[in-house]
């Protein structure tokens, strides 16, 4: 009965949703590898700044429409077209409707949004594309320390598949990501696939739209200091004292996994992490050019992390 009443309410969100713009202009990207918090920051922002949340939406599995963009494909920013093309484009521009992607809307029908707020974990492969295309939808990318992200992948039982089909394609490894030794890593080891696939997908994002594109916010320092969300906020035009509730967890928390809003402890999950996955990750982290953002402490280097995005978002 909980799982019809989920779909049921689900349906009467999406069909509550009063999103009177028309155009790309009125729509803004949050972008970010899985389970690195970027849940957390849809709701926080779009409950700031009225904005339409639209969860994931990109979903080959639930609409047939995206069938070509299997999660993992990359397209090259230059590209003559984004797979999916037509369905992207309803979703910027807010005509798209599903109870998946509008489960976060409002049930209240008179409310009228500003803007949307799409967050979606496959746009790292791809968006660079959408920001060429349409420069006036911005984007929030969230970067969280890989190895907390591999602590909750692993808790939650993901598995590596979705790197190597990332790496079978030409215009990424030879192409994008051509000038790193990726293949100089043990991929067959699951911890390192999982860092990797982490690797490759921030690479991905800072490559096609880093750099002054783009705000980019540590979920770790944002966990300990709400301030880290400003720029992101001002960025999608919020004012920074509408960012409210920030001590409420997502829907995605996760009590076994890594969630910093699970627990009082914002690094606890360094206690699931074997000495044999710290140098797993540290490998990864050599290659692509972050082990100076990223200590095998836990921590972060919030001004080093800032300076590979803006180098490889210039490169």
């Amino acid at each position: 009965m909980a799982s019809v009443l989920t779909r049921a309410e689900r349906l009467a969100r999406s069909i509550a949703v009063w999103d009177p713009h028309r155009d790309t202009a009125h729509a803004s990207l949050l972008s970010g590898s899985g389970r690195s918090g970027t849940t957390w920051l849809m709701e926080a922002y779009s409950r700031a700044g009225r904005l339409r949340p639209i969860f994931e939406p990109i979903r080959p599995d639930l609409d047939a429409r995206f069938s070509d963009l299997r999660p993992g494909r990359f397209v090259p920013v230059d590209a003559p077209r984004l797979p999916a093309q037509e369905a992207v484009e309803d979703v910027l521009t807010g005509r798209s409707r599903h109870p998946w992607a509008d489960q976060e809307a409002s049930l209240n029908p008179f409310k009228r949004y500003e803007g949307r707020l799409i967050k979606e974990i496959r746009f790292p492969m791809w968006a660079g594309w959408v920001a060429r295309r349409h420069p006036d939808v911005r984007i929030v990318h969230v970067i969280r320390h890989p190895l907390a992200t591999l602590s909750s992948q692993s808790v939650l039982g993901w598995t590596p598949d979705r790197l190597h089909y990332m790496l079978a394609q030409p215009e990424l490894v030879d192409g994008l990501l051509g000038d790193l030794a990726l293949s100089d890593l043990a991929l067959d080891d699951d911890a390192t696939a999982l860092v990797a696939r982490w690797a490759v997908e921030n690479l991905a994002a800072a490559r096609t739209y880093g750099g002054d594109r783009t705000a980019l916010v540590s979920y770790d320092v944002a966990v300990e200091d709400r301030s880290e969300l400003a720029d992101g906020a001002a960025w999608l035009g919020i004012a920074a004292e509408r960012l409210t509730d920030l001590e409420r967890p997502s829907k995605m928390t996760h009590a076994k996994g890594s969630n910093a809003h699970a627990g009082k402890d914002p690094r606890a999950w360094m206690k699931r992490i074997s000495a044999e996955q710290q140098a797993a990750a540290g490998r990864v982290l050599d290659v692509v050019g972050l082990a100076d953002a990223f200590p095998s402490d836990g921590t972060v280097d919030r001004a080093a992390l800032q300076r590979w995005w803006d180098a490889e978002g210039r490169g």
